[in-house]
This record gives C-alpha cells, structure tokens and sequence, in this order.
C-alpha cells in the first residue's frame, strides 16, 4: 500500500548525511535552520518532490533517495494534522552547495549534539531518527513514501 495516496501528505523532507553530520540550511523566508524539502506540486509523488526541492534549494542533484520515514505532526495555525515523506540520501563527500533567496546559509550539525541556535525543533528530531535508523536498501520503499510497513510512521513529533 502506497501510504501517501491515503494520507494528506503535502510536502516531503530530506535528509542528507556526510559522515555523522546531517546537513541543514538557513531558511531566510522562516529564520530559522531546517531540512531541505518542501510542498509537493500538483501531480508529483513525494519522492519527486523530495528530489526537486533538494535540488532546488541546496544545488544538490540526485535521485539516490531512500525512503526513511512518514512523520505526523499536529500543527497549530490553523490547528490541523499531517504527514511528511522523509528521505535519506548519504553523502561520501561535501558537495558544492548553492545560497539562493530561500536558503542563505548551510550548516553540516551532528544530530547527536546539541541543538544550534534557532533549528527547528522538529526537523532536529526527525535528523536524529533518521539517522539512528540503519539504511538498508529495498526496492519495495526506494519508489515512493509509504511503500514499506506501518512501522515507518512516526507520531508524536
């Protein structure tokens, strides 16, 4: 079962690793540091949303993207439930990353220390389960958000 077509699921995240730092940018729009990801646009799977919005806001392209996660957030304004496809991709080697008007500053951060200075709570708790969770690849959730088991959703974040 393909979760995202059963779920609102607006927008995907994804987290990019280099060794035991996850990268994280300094969106300029929120103040704040977060995830590279962003709203699915009609017609786009998650993945596709993930692979887009990652290329567009740090310069890095690649579609080795696996599947990691659903998070399920209650947000407040305006007070409402939903869910975001979360990717993983790991790095062997920094890329060349490209400051735009949405992203003004990268950051590599080690989810197993401390919060920086204005990091989005949320996005520092979806890192850090992201990164605790062994990778292993499987076709079965390599396509699209949802495609592995019910244990892939994360509540209470």
């Amino acid at each position: 079962m393909v979760l995202a077509e059963h779920l609102p699921m607006p927008a995907s995240l994804v987290v990019v690793t280099l060794a035991d730092t996850v990268l994280v940018m300094f969106n300029g729009w929120r103040g704040q540091w977060e995830l590279p990801g962003g709203m699915r646009e009609p017609g786009e799977s998650a993945r596709q949303a993930a692979v887009r919005e990652l290329a567009e806001e740090t310069g890095i392209r690649t579609e080795d993207l696996v599947f990691a996660m659903i998070v399920e957030v209650d947000l407040k304004r305006p007070e409402r439930r939903e869910y975001t496809a979360v990717y993983r991709t790991d790095l062997s080697v920094a890329p060349p990353l490209t400051v735009n008007d949405e992203a003004l500053d990268f950051r590599w951060w080690n989810p197993r220390s401390r919060l920086i200075p204005d990091l989005n709570p949320i996005d520092a708790e979806i890192a850090r389960r992201a990164v605790a969770t062994i990778s292993v690849p499987n076709p079965a959730t390599r396509n699209d958000a949802g495609s592995g088991s019910d244990d892939s959703v994360v509540r209470g974040i």
